[in-house]
């Protein structure tokens, strides 16, 4: 029977390891192994990256950054507006709605696209 160890955050395990992984020749085998899980996932992401987004550069990614700032301008003059007219309406919330839709859209994309270059897998950063 194998007994299973385990460090836990709140929502996810960090670490779980059964009894034959706790010494240290298999610590080196997982250690080695994660590494290249690692290095495989980067390549991937790299290549997969550049072959679809060949024009992400500084100034696509600077204008991708306007263009959420202004989605985020929009939906907060938008809501301004309506919370200065009194009571909205059912099209004023739907004109709302879409705003945020908007707006949430383009910042998880935004998102994406800035973990993507943090990572490494653009060449954006010389």
């Amino acid at each position: 029977m194998s007994k299973v160890i385990g460090m836990f955050t709140e929502d996810k395990v960090d670490k779980l390891l059964d009894q034959g992984m706790l010494d240290k020749e298999a610590r080196r085998r997982l250690a080695s192994f994660l590494e290249q899980i690692d290095v495989a996932i980067f390549s991937a992401n790299r290549e997969i990256i550049h072959k679809s987004i060949p024009d992400l550069n500084r100034d696509s990614f600077i204008r991708f950054a306007v263009i959420v700032a202004e989605a985020r301008a929009n939906y907060v003059k938008l809501a301004l507006e309506l919370a200065k007219k009194g009571h909205p309406g059912e099209a004023d919330v739907a004109r709302l709605r879409a705003a945020r839709e908007t707006f949430d859209e383009l910042t998880h994309a935004f998102e994406a696209t800035h973990r993507l270059i943090k990572r490494g897998y653009t060449g954006i950063a010389g």
